[in-house]
């Protein structure tokens, strides 16, 4: 604002002057410069203090300012609070794109119309749903597991968390290389599940698919050298000999051996059937019943009921195994199979098949890890005579 001193008859009067927030030009009088002077004090203070309607605009300024105010009012924001954001905003945006295209951007990517869930509630929903698939209980597990873990230490809503977020997540969980692969598969899953549900944008990648993959070198495959499992059959009794012929002649999971039933052992048509409810994916499979195997199972055969009633056998195989100062490295049994079967018959697709595995993984894994001798050696273990006898006898 600006003092202006007029004489008018003999008086001078000292005149303030300073524009409304209409754009009007506003006077005051004073016949005293010092009165003059508190009232313009008085206006700057105001409007150092957000008194917007005393500033004091040029014409064109005065027609933009108005303008604004005619813009914004539909929104019920003040134009201090819309310019401090537009400029917070510009900065992020950079002179990569203009406000409106990644407005726009966002709001494609961010229906209003979609439910808002939190990663719990999808979590139960995607394992209530694969329950209802018939999924093994196995499996449930280890949704449960893994899932619920990330439902419990990302909280909140799912649509809210971005790659960054989630990438995070996977990096600090302190697992392995092939247990943090396992991580991202499920948070992949339950990702495509919220999508499939209508909980995220539909036709559009969802935050966890650039989610990256840890490099899996893999561990060394411990197998059995055919003596050791001669022994360790030899000196079995009778209830873990079942459990080390299955394990090793037919290749079973652990899971799938402690599922597993009399009848499911078909001896007259020489196949062992993995039910879906038994196999870990859920499907079922033959598996041939090879004739070394036929000969071990024989004295143990029953009609009806599980083939195994202590759940620790694993376990309890394994300090069999140390007592007798064999190693017992993780899943042996099946890794023992896997190597034998395929020197035995030089397919890996037949070999996974029986397995209810990849290809791929049984050729990466157990190509020439055993050699031709060893291979007749394991396929030609078989139990004694007297063994075979004594075994009879103890079932009866």
């Amino acid at each position: 604002m600006k003092i202006y001193s007029m004489h008018n008859r003999g008086r001078t009067l000292y005149t303030v002057t300073h524009y409304s927030a209409a754009g009007q030009r506003k006077r005051q009088n004073f016949a005293d410069l010092a009165e003059a002077k508190a009232e313009a004090y008085r206006l700057a203070a105001d409007l150092q203090n957000g008194d917007i309607q005393l500033l004091q605009l040029s014409n064109r300024d005065r027609s933009a300012y108005l303008h604004a105010l005619a813009e914004i009012k539909p929104t019920g924001r003040s134009l201090e609070i819309a310019a401090t954001e537009f400029a917070s905003a510009i900065n992020v945006l950079g002179d990569h794109t203009s406000l409106l295209e990644a407005v726009r951007f966002y709001v494609k990517h961010h229906p209003k119309s979609l439910p808002r869930k939190t990663t719990r509630e999808i979590v139960d929903e995607m394992i209530a749903a694969k329950k209802a698939d018939g999924m093994s209980l196995r499996y449930l597990s280890d949704l449960e597991s893994r899932l619920g873990r990330f439902a419990r230490e990302c909280p909140g809503q799912l649509s809210d968390l971005t790659t960054k977020d989630l990438q995070a997540w996977l990096n600090g969980l302190g697992v392995g290389p092939r247990g943090r692969n396992n991580f991202r598969a499920q948070l992949v899953a339950v990702f495509n599940f919220a999508k499939t549900s209508g909980y995220l944008p539909k036709n559009q990648p969802t935050e966890s698919d650039p989610l990256t993959k840890a490099k899996d070198v893999g561990s060394p495959i411990g197998i059995f050298a055919p003596d050791e499992l001669t022994m360790l059959l030899e000196h079995a009794d009778e209830s873990l000999v079942p459990y080390l012929a299955i394990g090793a002649f037919a290749g079973l999971r652990t899971a799938e051996l402690l599922r597993l039933n009399w009848p499911e052992i078909k001896l007259a048509q020489s196949y062992i059937e993995v039910t879906a409810g038994n196999a870990k994916t859920a499907q079922r499979r033959l598996v041939p019943i090879q004739p070394n195997l036929a000969l071990w199972l024989q004295p143990y055969a029953k009609t009806s009921g599980p083939v195994f009633c202590l759940s620790t056998i694993n376990q309890k195989a394994a300090a069999f195994a140390r007592r007798h100062g064999i190693v017992w490295p993780q899943n042996v049994l099946r890794h023992s199979f896997a190597s034998y079967r395929l020197g035995q018959c030089k397919n890996a697709a037949e070999v996974a098949l029986e397995m209810g595995n990849s290809a791929r993984m049984v050729f990466q894994h157990y190509r020439e890890l055993v050699t031709p001798a060893d291979v007749e050696k394991w396929w030609n273990t078989l139990p004694s005579a007297s063994e075979n006898a004594d075994s009879k006898k103890a079932v009866r």
